[in-house]
């Protein structure tokens, strides 16, 4: 079964920079589904060496277990969640944040598209219409 996973990185300002799709195949929960997504979004965040990067996420399980600084599971999920902060521990300038599901609208509808895309792709313009999406607001 393929998984999509769809990333978007905004400015300060709300402005779109770029987004990025990929599929992974195999069978996951969808705690575990949602903490791949974690892992590959601070996986992006340090290819390109961002600084300053809030993740948001509408998976609070995911959010709550990656800000716990301990964690009692000896599962997958545990794992991926361990392995997230191994990766958080070597770029620092990262922290995660819940957002309710209608603020990330845009990387479900990427999700979406990654299911059907035979590999990764970057996005420089999002590959659909933002002015027919509600948008959420920012602060710098």
């Amino acid at each position: 079964m393929e998984m999509g996973i769809g990333l978007t990185l905004w400015d300060c300002t709300g402005s779109h920079v770029y987004s990025r799709t990929l599929a992974l195949t195999g069978l996951y929960a969808s705690d575990e589904d949602e903490t791949i997504d974690l892992f590959e979004a601070l996986t992006w965040v340090t290819e390109l060496d961002l600084r300053n990067v809030l993740i948001e996420m509408d998976a609070k399980l995911v959010v709550d277990a990656f800000n716990t600084p301990c964690l009692d599971s000896i599962s997958v999920f545990g794992d991926i969640i361990e392995a997230c902060k191994i990766k958080f521990r070597s770029h620092p300038y990262c922290s995660a944040g819940w957002v309710g599901r209608e603020a990330n609208f845009v990387a479900h509808r990427l999700a979406r598209i990654a299911r059907d895309s035979p590999s990764p792709f970057t996005w420089v313009e999002l590959p659909f219409d933002m002015d027919s999406l509600p948008h959420t607001s920012c602060s710098c």
